[in-house]
């Protein structure tokens, strides 16, 4: 091998590395992550003895990754509700969001006439306005539940990770107009409360619908010792599942290919000053 061939093999390699790296460094570069998120939220939901469950709907959000955050706030009517739901006072609200980053949030339950709701990026659920004691549910005449606010709220990333509270404002029972029982504002996952004679109270029910990485929230279910209602499930929404996907590239198709031959015209292109500064090398060293 003479004193110039070697330049020149060495600038032929050199040329075609350059446009290699570069055509995959661009190809990859613009890659982002389409990680999927999904949640819903539902306000009130009452199983009814010998009829068919009413509720308030369910507000749905799903991202597929490549979406815009997308958002369901609904606050809909309680006259959809069976009279035997015991509901006489309140506002259904029930939100959920969905990221394109896969996180989902949720927020869903009963505020006083006038309130709503904000959910924040870390899931939390916010009151807004309502009033004292705005939100009335009749277990038995003579014997009613009320309260501020009767929330649920969840969270969950494609990570697996998930979060789930319960707010329970100022909610109290009231025995002929004597409030007898105070309910903690912020219950433990399962716990209960028994007003006796009259209903079992269940707070902050949880379960994971679709297993690992998605969790659902039940604020308040009322079941009633008489078995006249099967239940009333106030606020209860699900976040997740959520998937972790692989990136999507930012040169589709035929795009990658036709970069690296771009590339790889520049690198002929400039061939000369490679071989140039390679040859100039060579003699220095002979």
């Amino acid at each position: 091998m003479d004193e110039n061939t070697a330049p020149r093999r060495w600038g032929r390699l050199l040329t075609a590395g350059i446009a290699g790296a570069a055509a995959l460094g661009l190809a990859t570069a613009g890659s982002a992550a389409a990680d999927t998120s999904v949640a819903t939220a539902n306000a009130v939901t009452v199983g009814v003895l010998g009829t068919s469950t009413v509720s308030t709907g369910t507000a749905s959000a799903a991202n597929s990754g490549s979406q815009t955050t997308q958002t369901s706030a609904q606050t809909p009517s309680l006259s959809a509700l069976s009279a035997q739901s015991g509901i006489t006072a309140g506002v259904a609200v029930q939100t959920a969001i969905a990221s394109a980053d896969g996180s989902s949030l949720a927020c869903a339950g009963l505020v006083g006439t006038g309130g709503s709701v904000t959910v924040g990026s870390d899931g939390t659920c916010t009151v807004n306005g309502g009033g004292t004691g705005g939100v009335q549910i009749t277990l038995v005449p003579g014997t009613v539940l009320r309260a501020d606010a009767v929330l649920a709220s969840c969270s969950a990333t494609s990570a697996g990770a998930t979060t789930g509270a319960v707010k329970l404002v100022n909610a109290k029972v009231y025995v002929s107009g004597l409030a007898t029982q105070t309910l903690t504002s912020a219950p433990a996952a399962g716990s209960s409360v028994t007003v006796p004679g009259v209903a079992q109270l269940a707070l902050r029910s949880t379960s994971t619908p679709s297993g690992a990485g998605s969790t659902q929230v039940t604020a308040l279910t009322v079941n009633l010792l008489s078995g006249a209602v099967a239940a009333v499930n106030v606020g209860t929404v699900t976040c997740g599942a959520n998937a972790r996907t692989v990136p999507t590239d930012a040169l589709p198709g035929p795009a990658a290919p036709l970069s690296a031959a771009a590339l790889a015209v520049l690198g002929w292109r400039f061939r000369r000053p490679v071989l140039q500064a390679l040859s100039t090398r060579s003699t220095r060293r002979g």
